[in-house]
């Protein structure tokens, strides 16, 4: 009997304390505290007051206590600002430096691109034109070949003709002094008999035989044919010599002429190469100037997104902690506050906090 009325009495002091809490003008501090434990700071500093007031501490320790954690909470706010607005400061630098090595190296790459276009076109312009000076080169040389190879067969064919009429002149010479030492009234027999011994072969003796039967108007005749025929084949060969002559000295000039244009050629295409190889050098330098430019631009593109990145990692983390510095700040505030003027509320709140 006596364990039901314990119960029964417990129940009803159980119901009050509800019902007075319900009621109770004092729920907004146990509202207040019971939010407070939600909070991993709150649930903390409600377990160390508890501990505090148990241990009968003085009220003026917890108060001191409190005031430290929030003075150091803000203290450590400060200098996370502080170190926020150097982190901003560095940031800003760096990225700004990496925009100015990428505008650089965009630059160079814009003008290289076009230093590359102009030079590749040079380089082209020149090969062509070495390329064709060789080719003149080339032509003068085989023009000089044939030429020499023409002067030698000309030369030839006038030396073969300078003896061949030389010999026709001299046997013409021989024939007119045989046919003047014919006389009409001599011994045909005895004018063959002495030309007889030059040779059975020789023309002349056949010549003379023929001779010895005209008269003396028509040997008269014959002689002055003969000597006129001496004088055209002289003449023909002096002009043949006067050409040869001639053309030797054209050959020769133009010889001069091809070794002037070859010297000359020769000394235009070296000017080429010249030209071509310090513009393919220049080439190959703005080649490598881009090929260098991209590197950087890809380096200072790829340093400037993870700075950023790094950044903005920074701002949310200090974001984040600031926040989470703020409430716990904000949940002291309340904890001295209620302290300082809500005491018997507290206590009685943790009593019941202790034996629920």
């Amino acid at each position: 009997m006596k364990l039901i009325l314990i119960a029964l009495l417990g129940l009803t002091l159980t119901q009050a304390v509800f019902v007075k809490r319900s009621n109770d003008p004092s729920k907004a501090v146990f509202t207040q505290l019971e939010a407070m434990e939600e909070h991993e700071l709150g649930r903390k500093l409600l377990d160390t007051i508890a501990l505090q007031l148990n241990n009968k501490a003085p009220l003026g320790d917890i108060a001191k206590m409190l005031q430290q954690l929030r003075e150091n909470l803000i203290l450590n706010q400060q200098e996370a600002d502080q170190k926020h607005a150097q982190d901003e400061v560095d940031c800003e630098t760096e990225i700004y430096q990496y925009n100015r090595r990428i505008d650089f190296a965009s630059n160079e790459i814009t003008e290289s691109t076009q230093e590359i276009q102009t030079l590749s076109a040079k380089v082209e312009q020149l090969t062509q034109d070495v390329e064709n000076k060789q080719v003149q080169l080339d032509i003068l040389n085989e023009q000089e070949t044939q030429i020499r190879e023409q002067r030698a067969e000309d030369a030839d064919s006038f030396v073969k003709f300078e003896n061949e009429t030389e010999n026709v002149i001299e046997a013409v010479e021989v024939i007119i002094q045989k046919l003047s030492s014919i006389q009409p009234d001599q011994e045909v027999l005895a004018a063959l008999t002495q030309l007889n011994k030059i040779g059975a072969s020789n023309p002349i003796l056949a010549l003379m035989q023929v001779a010895s039967t005209f008269s003396a108007e028509q040997l008269n005749n014959v002689l002055n044919k003969l000597g006129e025929v001496s004088t055209q084949l002289a003449e023909a060969l002096e002009q043949a010599r006067q050409t040869e002559i001639q053309a030797q000295l054209d050959f020769e000039a133009l010889v001069v002429e091809i070794a002037s244009q070859r010297e000359s050629l020769s000394a235009a295409r070296e000017d080429s190469e010249r030209q071509l190889q310090d513009n393919q050098q220049a080439l190959d330098l703005q080649k490598k100037r881009k090929e260098d430019a991209t590197d950087e631009l890809n380096a200072a593109s790829s340093g400037k997104e993870q700075k950023e990145a790094e950044c903005d990692s920074w701002r949310t983390q200090y974001a984040e902690d600031s926040e989470h510095r703020q409430q716990e700040i904000s949940i002291i505030r309340q904890v001295e506050e209620i302290l300082a003027t809500k005491l018997s509320n507290v206590k009685v709140y943790l009593q019941e906090r202790s034996s629920a």
